[in-house]
């Protein structure tokens, strides 16, 4: 069995469980043929959606994968700032985005990401009780974490972030950013490692770092952590 075939088995034996509904929502961008037939105009995205497609097809019906072109929907485009492609996101009752991937949910990926869609489908969140104790403390902020698929050590910082933000009423963002996808994000950030996790585009945290050391980040280093 080569390695995705593995990769996709773990997929199906864990959407399996699902039994709650989620739907996210995902842009890529679509060229119209004079057929009248649309193919993706990105390189990745064909593959992006082939992958998420088997999340869905797993869930026993429970994520739904809705497939918006950036082109097609400028007013959602616009709504949420999406500048590139593909990009996943992951929007609460009221409309907030709460997740956004800008990152393939493959290899050491797979993991965070499932268990970003349990949490948000209501399942158990390890930290929202850390969270909500602390949420008063917590201004409005977005954490985005530079990854890689190789990298050991960014699937723990990526579930710690994201369910932070599922736990946190709408005041945490998260982005998941692969930087070998997104060269110049990495670059902008000058992120010479991963994982790189930065908080309102201030405070840079470098390496592996557990959820006490983001939350401290979050509402001040000074302050003490209520669990």
């Amino acid at each position: 069995m080569s390695q995705d075939d593995k990769y996709k088995e773990i997929i199906k034996t864990e959407m399996a469980k699902l039994n709650k509904p989620v739907t996210l929502k995902v842009f890529t961008c679509k060229e119209k043929q004079p057929s009248g037939s649309q193919i993706r105009e990105c390189m990745d995205c064909g593959q992006f959606m082939a992958l998420l497609r088997v999340y869905e097809e797993n869930s026993n019906g429970m994520l739904t994968i809705e497939e918006l072109c950036i082109d097609e929907s400028p007013e959602f485009a616009k709504q949420y700032d999406i500048s590139r492609v593909p990009t996943i996101l992951f929007i609460d009752d009221q409309g907030r985005e709460v997740i956004r991937y800008l990152a393939s949910p493959k290899a050491g990926e797979i993991q965070p990401f499932i268990q970003a869609v349990f949490a948000f489908a209501g399942a158990s969140n390890y930290y929202e009780n850390t969270i909500r104790q602390n949420l008063n403390r917590i201004k409005p902020s977005t954490i985005k974490v530079m990854i890689t698929e190789t990298c050991p050590y960014c699937p723990q910082v990526a579930t710690i972030v994201n369910n932070f933000a599922i736990a946190s009423n709408g005041k945490i963002r998260s982005v998941i950013i692969d930087i070998i996808a997104n060269p110049d994000i990495g670059q902008y950030y000058d992120a010479a490692g991963v994982p790189y996790t930065i908080i309102n585009d201030q405070k840079t945290i470098v390496g592996m770092v557990g959820a006490p050391e983001i939350l401290k980040a979050l509402i001040g280093s000074n302050i003490r952590v209520q669990y």
